[in-house]
């Protein structure tokens, strides 16, 4: 039996922590999900050490070479492949001058940081949700075996979902100056939180400090007053404060490291055509049109040009959807964010398996308002991970067993995309727009 007492004072604080027998599950999966990262990390060392497959990512190699080069007074890009901010760099410098290790469990407390902010999230959109809901919620994150994964191996994909969250829970907590500087920084660290800046904008209407989270609607989009009140103080104040975070930050990265820093962080993933490890419906054009480069001269002769077509056919689909998706559903910002970040991932010419993390963190906040039951949820997970099934026993007949296996992985990259499309149209098919109506059998 349930002991759940609920006190109107503790509304912010305790009243919504799942309480069975006495104890608390809400907070003890906080702990269950941090000492399972914990124990991985510790593992991973070990492994690394003994086996001839590595548990670390090679990502995180590359992090830590930068870092090695910055404390020795040189630019992290001097790190072949490090194609990133500088600033991610420096926060790993303690890999360097305290233990290797350092950056893992940086990227394990972001995983916990996330957890805490889809708590306060899901208080403030949904004050009727119960405690058993928001427990479900939670462990969608915090037991998530890819989010598990990604940040013990050591890829910092949980930074930026971490700054992408505190920007949505700025704005549950109406301080749009918090929200903007987050979204700024966000954005320098990785680019594709751009998609999100339409939806939010509109999000931020005239009556932006009156209106509570939960009264927020799709139901109540008026694109006449849209188009009257474009420009509002609050809209603007988020428009100039987050602009300001992010081109103060690149002029500043830009100073220091010149074009390169342009380039490696920014400019290069519009070109960037990957024939190896990519889920990409585009894979297979990728593959065929990557010149095979054995000398200078070949260089020279055939520069690598493909990647700039395929990045411009699937551009024109991903601005189409996006658009589409920000106008219909930014008052539902949630479930719009969750949309936008699928589609963005499935059109996408690159698709790794860090991107999940883009979407499996703001997945809990959408559970509470659809109408799929748990088992559907299992049913969508199942079909989603048996398409990737596929795909890895080719990647792995390639890789291990030298199989050319190029067309079975572009096949099963297909499948991939078309279960993430399949999956998208359910999400749509059973979302409830109506806020204080709480889904999950």
């Amino acid at each position: 039996m349930v002991n759940h007492v609920i006190n109107k004072k503790e509304n912010k604080t305790g009243i919504y922590d799942f309480i069975y027998k006495g104890v608390n599950l809400t907070k003890s999966l906080f702990g269950i999900g941090l000492a399972i990262r914990l124990i991985l990390i510790l593992f991973s060392e070990w492994q690394d050490a003994n086996m001839l497959v590595k548990y670390t990512d090679i990502d995180y190699v590359v992090y830590t070479d930068a870092s090695r080069f910055v404390v020795n007074g040189l630019s992290p890009y001097d790190r072949s492949t490090y194609r990133y901010t500088p600033l991610l760099a420096y926060l790993l410098i303690p890999n360097i001058l305290i233990h290797p290790a350092f950056g893992k469990l940086l990227f394990v407390f972001c995983d916990m940081i996330i957890a805490y902010l889809l708590k306060g999230i899901l208080v403030e959109r949904f004050p009727k949700i119960t405690s058993k809901k928001l427990l479900i919620c939670l462990a969608a994150w915090l037991l998530n075996p890819f989010a598990i994964n990604v940040s013990t191996r050591g890829n910092a994909e949980s930074v930026i979902g971490a700054m992408v969250l505190a920007t949505f829970y700025f704005l549950t907590k109406k301080k749009i100056v918090l929200a903007s500087l987050f979204y700024g920084l966000s954005v320098h660290f990785k680019i594709y939180p751009i998609i999100y800046s339409i939806p939010i904008y509109l999000y931020i209407d005239e009556n932006f400090q009156k209106i509570k989270p939960s009264e927020y609607s799709s139901l109540n989009v008026n694109y006449t007053n849209i188009i009257k009140n474009l420009f509002t103080k609050n809209r603007l104040k988020f428009f100039l404060v987050s602009a300001f975070t992010f081109l103060s930050l690149t002029f500043l990265m830009y100073l220091i490291y010149g074009y390169v820093f342009l380039f490696e962080t920014y400019l290069y993933h519009v070109v960037r055509a990957d024939n190896r490890h990519n889920f990409s419906v585009y894979f297979y054009q990728i593959y065929l049109n990557t010149p095979i480069v054995e000398s200078i001269g070949d260089l020279v002769a055939k520069p690598v040009t493909s990647g700039l077509g395929v990045a411009l056919a699937s551009f024109l689909p991903q601005v189409v959807l996006l658009l589409a998706i920000s106008l219909t559903y930014f008052n539902d910002l949630e479930f719009c964010l969750l949309l936008e970040t699928i589609t963005f991932v499935a059109f996408n010419k690159v698709c790794t398996v860090q991107y999940f993390i883009w979407y499996y963190s703001i997945l809990p906040l959408v559970i509470p308002i659809s109408k799929l039951s748990l088992k559907q949820y299992i049913l969508l997970f199942a079909v989603w991970m048996g398409s990737q099934g596929l795909w890895l026993l080719s990647a792995f007949n390639l890789e291990f067993l030298g199989q050319q296996t190029f067309w079975n992985i572009w096949f099963a990259g297909i499948l991939f995309f078309s279960a993430n499309i399949f999956i998208l149209i359910k999400f749509i098919l059973n979302h409830d727009p109506l806020p204080h109506i709480v889904y999950l059998k």
